[in-house]
């Protein structure tokens, strides 16, 4: 089973951390940071902080967390464009290059 990255985000809730969508990036370590490295939040660690979206690889199934964003709806909004066009860039490009 190979490694791959993924994006989480979670929002805290009354009954703790909940993860509430999730963006599979592939296999390319070096996409999943520098895309993660565009996005918006803050990167110190906030007590108060409602939401939050997680950088991950998952090696055999066992998901390890690699950076944090601690974000507010805007930051949500922006990363939520930023992924999808990111994204979509890579896999027409990889789709490309397989042709």
């Amino acid at each position: 089973m190979e490694t791959s990255f993924e994006i989480s985000l979670n929002i805290k809730t009354t009954k703790g951390l909940e993860t509430y969508a999730c963006f599979y990036l592939g296999t390319n370590e070096k996409f999943a940071k520098r895309l993660f490295d565009e996005m918006q939040g803050e990167r110190e660690i906030k007590e108060n902080s409602v939401i939050s979206m997680d950088l991950l690889k998952r090696h055999k199934g066992i998901p390890y967390p690699m950076s944090i964003l601690h974000c507010n709806w805007e930051h949500v909004a922006h990363n939520t464009k930023i992924i999808t066009k990111e994204i979509f860039k890579e896999l027409n490009l990889e789709q490309n290059r397989l042709l």
